[in-house]
């Protein structure tokens, strides 16, 4: 049972509160890490402080939403930070769901959608209960509700009177207030000069950041007291039992598996005929050889991501009552994820095509580092299926969704981007490639090591372009106001460092002030390079436009 209902309160209020004060009119950085270690921080001292134990599998939870969080102020390059953030934020919730049982790893993916939901039930109602209800006694190892009997101690009041109590007495004070500011001016203006302390002008925006602030903390202060004391003891699901009862004949699905596996072959006797098979036969049936790399890669990423879909929806619905049953399944089955695996390397061998015709980009960098995880998880769900372990299959799926987001973190994608691209503008500047400014431009702060040890390596092909854009970057750092810490980054700061070192190298590329119709809400800036006028990137913030 919850022995104080205070610790809950103020550490679901500080939770909240932490979450206006970090990230309020900021840009994303540290912050995020900050906020993810109090938070975890908060759950398990409150635990020990209401003597409960969380589960040994909670450890790895937390420490992978910590670990994940980092790229908040690695990394630069938003699609990293973005997944990254939701993943740590994923595990936290995951934490929350399994803090005492720690069932995370036995759950099978229907498990996760009921348990998500069932969670966020619970976690209203036990905010509910602290803040306006009286206090109950709950039996853990029953998990039922038993009003307490006892003379509630002052920790275990409802915090409902004093909130009561605060909205009451808020008006009447303010109107005495007015009426003795009238009375004595000395009192006047020291009133006034509290006003102007609070800002007053600025209250509806207070008034929202407390309302969302309250809103925030009812939530964290039910997730904290679901987590602690959950008000039912989940069992720990069987993962090789299923979700729900079977209903479709054998008969039906392995119509279905044929069918697929049939229209896979075909597919695979063209691919070996004209994209394995050389250029000459692609030229031949009237297509350029990126043009066919670039039509198929998107489409085969789908249709393995559906044919992931497909075998996990037939199995959950699929009766197999007899060996010979479970033997075909599998056999279908795999067989249909061996055709998947030879397309996944066709497409990758039609992303490097497209990647030597065209250049990188971040799209196709990130469908780079996908690609292995991808089979790496087909390989792994065609091994559950043969050794009968299906139910360990989205125990799979987090494993390999986290070392997808890891290797974002640790490859650097735009500083890759960058390095690639200017290899390439050097080793092929006679055919007529040469690199895309504005598409520079747009790689974050990780790219800028790289641009830098490009710019060195003296290559006329490159050499301009670098230190035009470089320019552009410092121009915009010296003009950038100071950030608060909550938006402090690893990687934007290493770039003002690189930069300001061989500021004396961008006095080569001077970036002028231009007019432009807009000047009320930005000032753009060009720089010249042997007679053509490249416009910098806009760097401006939206906080001073409002």
């Amino acid at each position: 049972m919850i022995k104080k209902t205070s610790r809950f309160l103020i550490t679901g209020l500080i939770i909240a509160w932490l979450v206006d004060f970090l990230f309020y009119k900021k840009v994303f950085g540290i912050a995020f890490s900050v906020w993810i270690v109090i938070a975890i921080i908060g759950l398990f001292v409150t635990s020990y402080l209401e003597k409960v134990k969380p589960h040994r599998l909670s450890y790895p939870l937390a420490a992978l939403s910590i670990g994940l969080s980092t790229a908040s102020f690695i990394r630069a390059e938003p699609f990293t930070q973005t997944i990254s953030a939701l993943s740590s934020l994923a595990f936290l919730m995951l934490l929350a769901i399994t803090f005492t049982n720690g069932n995370w790893p036995y759950f099978r993916l229907f498990d996760y959608i009921i348990q998500g939901f069932k969670w966020l039930g619970y976690l209203l109602a036990q905010s509910w209960g602290i803040l306006f209800q009286s206090p109950k006694n709950v039996d853990s190892s029953t998990g039922q509700e038993q009003t307490s009997t006892e003379i509630p101690s002052s920790g275990r009041k409802s915090a409902w009177p004093v909130i009561r109590g605060i909205l009451i007495a808020l008006p009447i004070v303010l109107v005495l207030a007015a009426f003795l500011a009238e009375a004595d001016p000395i009192f006047n203006q020291m009133l006034k000069d509290l006003l102007k302390f609070f800002k007053i002008e600025n209250l509806v925006e207070y008034l929202f950041r407390l309302f969302y602030i309250l809103c925030l903390a009812y939530v964290f202060i039910g997730v904290l007291a679901q987590a602690i004391h959950p008000k039912k003891q989940e069992t720990r699901p069987q993962p090789n039992q299923p979700s729900f009862k079977k209903f479709l004949g054998f008969v039906e699905t392995k119509i279905v598996l044929i069918s697929i596996n049939i229209l896979f072959v075909a597919f695979l006797v063209v691919q070996f005929r004209y994209f394995f098979g050389g250029e000459a036969n692609i030229n031949a049936a009237g297509y350029t050889y990126s043009e066919y790399a670039r039509r198929g890669f998107g489409e085969i990423i789908t249709v393995a991501v559906l044919s992931f879909l497909i075998y996990y929806f037939f199995h959950s619905i699929t009766r197999l009552e007899m060996n010979n049953q479970k033997h075909l399944f599998s056999f279908l089955s795999v067989f249909i994820f061996l055709q998947v695996l030879v397309m996944l390397a066709s497409s990758y061998q039609r992303l490097m095509l497209y990647e030597q015709a065209y250049g990188f980009s971040r799209l196709r960098t990130y469908s780079h580092l996908f690609l292995p995880w991808l089979a790496l998880l087909i390989l792994a769900i065609m091994v559950l299926e043969i050794l009968k372990r299906q139910g360990y299959l989205a125990f799979s799926v987090i494993l390999v969704a986290t070392g997808f987001v890891a290797t974002c973190i640790v490859f650097n994608i735009d500083g890759f981007i960058a390095r690639q691209n200017i290899q390439r503008a050097t080793l092929s500047s006679r055919e007529g490639y040469s690199l895309d400014f504005y598409y520079l431009s747009e790689l974050s702060s990780d790219a800028a090591p790289e641009m830098i040890t490009g710019y060195f390596s003296n290559n006329p092909a490159t050499k301009d372009l670098l230190g035009a854009n470089l320019s552009c970057r410092w121009n915009a750092l010296k003009n950038q106001k100071p950030i608060p810490w909550e938006s402090f980054n690893l990687s934007k700061l290493n770039e003002k460092i690189l930069l300001e070192t061989y500021a004396h190298e961008w006095n080569q590329y001077p970036v002028t002030l231009n007019n432009n119709e807009y000047q009320s809400f930005y000032q753009l800036y060009s720089v010249d390079i042997q007679g053509k006028s490249y416009n910098c990137p806009i760097y401006f913030d939206w906080r001073e436009v409002r």
